[in-house]
């Protein structure tokens, strides 16, 4: 009997988003990532999803978009982390208390794996650390520490000395 191969297309497309998210998250980041510089390796869809979470307009060019966001950030960070879940404002204390960023790997363990779409703009993260990701509170990329390659999720640093203030 021949092998028949069926064809799946949620399958695949479920394929086609994990190899993106994963794309993104092998981007290269610093330790010490800016709002902006980490929004500016975002695709305009998720600047989009960022911007539609705090409340400011998607028509606008994406640097305008990033201004705001970077404003919307600095300016009104309180009401910002208010309004997040319990577990992320737990998960965002516990990267400051690591000094602003920490091993992927060990934020995943505690919080659990980030299994969200990648298309946030139609469907928004849920996951505590995709919902840091979507306000614009946290990057997760690749960096080198101590001679290797690790994946880490950081808070940017122009907010970490407001989110102390906020999380004591």
């Amino acid at each position: 009997m021949a092998n028949i191969l069926f064809f799946n297309p949620h399958r695949m497309m479920d394929m086609m988003t994990a190899s993106m998210s994963k794309d993104e998250d092998s981007k290269t980041i610093t330790l010490n990532i800016t709002i902006s510089a980490g929004l500016n390796k975002f695709k305009i869809s998720r600047i989009n999803a960022v911007s539609m979470v705090l409340g400011i307009s998607k028509k606008d060019v994406k640097n305008d978009k990033i201004d705001q966001i970077v404003n919307r950030l600095t300016t009104e960070l309180d009401e910002v982390i208010q309004k997040l879940p319990t577990e992320s404002r737990e998960a965002l204390k516990l990267i400051m208390d690591e000094g602003g960023w920490v091993k992927y790997n060990k934020l995943s363990k505690e919080y659990g794996e980030e299994n969200d779409s990648y298309f946030w703009e139609t469907e928004p993260p849920t996951s505590t650390i995709g919902v840091l990701r979507l306000h614009g509170l946290l990057f997760v990329g690749k960096a080198g520490i101590d001679g290797r390659m690790y994946k880490i999720a950081v808070v940017p640093k122009d907010i970490r000395i407001g989110l102390k203030e906020i999380l004591k």
